[in-house]
């Protein structure tokens, strides 16, 4: 009878034991994924800021922006349309970077839309 009972609390003992392990690996599962969207975020935030930053540092591209705003595409040079182009170009990839980050859950629907809508707006431009 002693053998049966040390049997059963040794059963509960290592039921015990995968239950904790169980908490603590949802536990290490919900922080590595809290994790995964802070990294996103900063991913997407560092590639604005230095979008941002080489835009406002350039010689041409601010002046060929005020000049399609103003004038239309049809008005830039060859040179000026390809780098406007180029420019719009890595826009949209760091946008498709977004929306990939969106779609794994990593950034919020009010983000996701503002991505889409930012998209939208600069196909328009190029029609």
């Amino acid at each position: 009878m002693a053998t049966v009972s040390l049997n059963d609390r040794m059963t509960l003992i290592a039921n015990l034991g995968v239950v904790v392990g169980l908490v603590i690996l949802i536990i290490e599962i919900s922080q590595a994924n809290k994790l995964a969207e802070n990294q996103a975020y900063t991913l997407r935030l560092d590639q604005m800021q230095q979008a941002q930053v080489t835009f406002a540092e350039s010689d041409d591209l601010p002046q060929i922006e005020l000049k399609v705003l103003n004038d239309g595409l049809h008005s830039l040079s060859d040179l000026e349309r390809s780098r406007f182009r180029r420019w719009h170009t890595s826009v949209m990839l760091r946008m498709q970077s977004h929306y990939y980050h969106y779609e794994q859950g990593y950034l919020d629907d009010e983000t996701g839309q503002t991505v889409l809508n930012a998209a939208a707006n600069s196909l328009t431009l190029w029609k």
